[in-house]
Parts: structure tokens; sequence; C-alpha cells
């Protein structure tokens, strides 16, 4: 048995990669349920921080520190 995967667009199947069929050969077409994932999860963030990186926007004013809660201050909410 032979897989090919592709995506089907226009009416047509497009497969990955190039898969030569022959003729009047009987075939089965099986389509996924699942969401079309076009980006990685992972790839989406490294854009994200490529992006970050790559902006060249000046923010108005001063940096504040942030001042986190001391251990003590958590135990006393």
């Amino acid at each position: 048995m032979l897989v090919v995967t592709g995506i089907f667009e226009d009416k047509q199947f497009i497969p990955d990669r190039p898969v030569s069929i022959p003729q009047k050969k009987k075939v089965i077409v099986t389509i996924e349920e699942a969401p079309d994932v076009k980006t990685k999860p992972e790839n989406k963030w490294q854009e994200i921080g490529e992006a970050i990186l790559n902006c060249d926007e000046e923010l108005p004013g001063s940096p504040q520190p942030v001042q986190f809660r001391t251990i003590a201050e958590m135990g006393a909410l």
C-alpha cells in the first residue's frame, strides 16, 4: 500500500511530493478531520521573538523595575 499526503485545493489534490500512479488504478481517499495546522506553535513563538528583536520602535519614558512580592508578603495574603 502506498500512502500519499497532500492538500485539496481548488477541486484538485496536490501531493506533498511528486508521485506516479498508474492510470485507472483503484485508490482510497481518506480526508483528515483534524484542524489544518499551517504553522507549528514553536515556529510562531520564534516569529514573535524575531519580530521583537527586529523592532526599531522607540518607547517613550524610562523602564520601571518590576517589584515581586517576597515569600513573607505572599504568606500575609
